[in-house]
């Protein structure tokens, strides 16, 4: 692992962490400090705290031998990313788009990645359902599609195999596949899933949010195992479930067109300067000069983001994959949402030379001033 990166100073560095190799970190079992035992979103914010998270998810001391022990390890895998990027040239996404994402005729696809431009290895990759279908299937093919070895059978093979046991309750894991007696998953937060049981020439893909994928599967599966049992007829539950199914295929309606305030000219373009905040948001400014999409541009954590949002009631998609739309519920209030995993509300109020921005799921508002104020 530490050759590929022989232009970082790597802290902590000592015989156990010289003899780490990739084949460690993708099994989980890198044997560096991690929070598997609390959960791996405390290590992942201990990274996403420093300004270049690779170097702070090498720099972590080692507490056992490498291959020695399983422990769920977030930025182990975004380490991943990085590695690959030093061998190709490539960004996870860009090499995924040429190698994979092509090949299956995927073509609507954005991955988040960190400060330094590394796809976030741990996760955050954007697909549509059908989409990581293919990435199931193209497994259950042991690599192959359409006829064509896009991914080498033994990698496949061996990837779903038990390299480790995970911890209670957790089942075995293989490279970067929960693993269990009859079949392999990837398991993502918010409800993501991709189940394959290949002795049954079987999968189950679920994406979205408000839900966890662990509630349904109990009424899903047996149906899935029992579905040449014949039924007596139920033409009222058959048009509810057409019905759900249409339903499902539409876009998300749009909202109605709301008029846009004077305080729209009076704020477009101003900087406002944050109070200390958990949320980590510096600076906040908004573009509001159309009617049809607003720009929301913030600094969080050191970072620069920029958002579009739309105003006619449909969202807009960031480059990092979430969508945007808002609207002003009155002459001093802009309302928004992001949709990503699950819909998040955002109310933003302006007062003069302040604004609160609130994030009610957090139960936070961020009070903000004009940096002229």
């Amino acid at each position: 692992m530490v050759s590929f990166f022989p232009d970082r100073e790597i802290a902590n560095l000592d015989e156990r962490k010289a003899q780490m190799t990739v084949r460690h970190l993708v099994s989980n079992r890198n044997g560096m400090q991690s929070g598997c035992h609390e959960g791996d979103e405390p290590t992942i914010r201990a990274m996403t705290d420093q300004p270049d998270w690779v170097q702070a998810a090498l720099d972590r001391p080692m507490v056992a031998e490498p291959g020695t022990a399983f422990c769920y390890d977030s930025p182990g895998m975004h380490l991943l990313s990085a590695i690959l990027q030093e061998a190709t040239g490539m960004t996870a996404l860009e090499f995924a788009q040429q190698n994979l994402f092509a090949p299956l005729g995927i073509q609507q696809a954005s991955w988040e990645s960190d400060p330094q431009g590394y796809s976030r290895g741990w996760g955050d990759l954007h697909l549509l359902p059908e989409d990581l279908a293919k990435i199931g299937f193209l497994w259950l093919h042991r690599g192959s599609w359409e006829d064509k070895q896009v991914v080498s059978e033994a990698w496949v093979l061996d990837s779903v195999r038990m390299h480790s046991k995970g911890i209670e309750p957790d089942p075995g894991y293989g490279y970067g596949w929960w693993i269990s007696d009859k079949d392999f998953q990837a398991s993502g937060r918010g409800g993501q899933r991709v189940r394959v049981m290949a002795s049954l020439n079987l999968m189950v893909v679920a994406t979205g949010a408000g839900f966890e994928y662990d509630e349904v599967e109990g009424w899903l599966i047996p149906m899935l195992l029992f579905m040449s049992d014949s039924r007596p007829a139920n033409p009222q539950g058959v048009a509810a479930l057409e019905s759900a199914v249409a339903a499902a295929g539409q876009e998300a309606l749009a909202w109605p067109k709301a008029p846009v305030p004077e305080t729209a000219q009076a704020v477009s373009g101003k900087t406002y300067r944050c109070e200390s905040n958990p949320a980590g948001i510096e600076t906040f400014r908004m573009d509001l000069a159309g009617d049809e999409q607003a720009t929301l541009f913030l600094k969080m954590d050191g970072t620069d983001l920029v958002l579009p949002i739309g105003l006619d009631g449909r969202y807009r998609l960031s480059p990092k994959g979430a969508g945007y739309r808002g609207f002003w519920e009155d002459g001093q209030t802009f309302q928004f949402e992001a949709f990503d995993i699950g819909v998040l509300s955002r109310q933003v109020v302006f007062d003069g030379d302040g604004v609160q921005v609130s994030l009610p799921e957090a139960g936070l508002t961020v009070a903000c001033q004009t940096q002229d104020s």
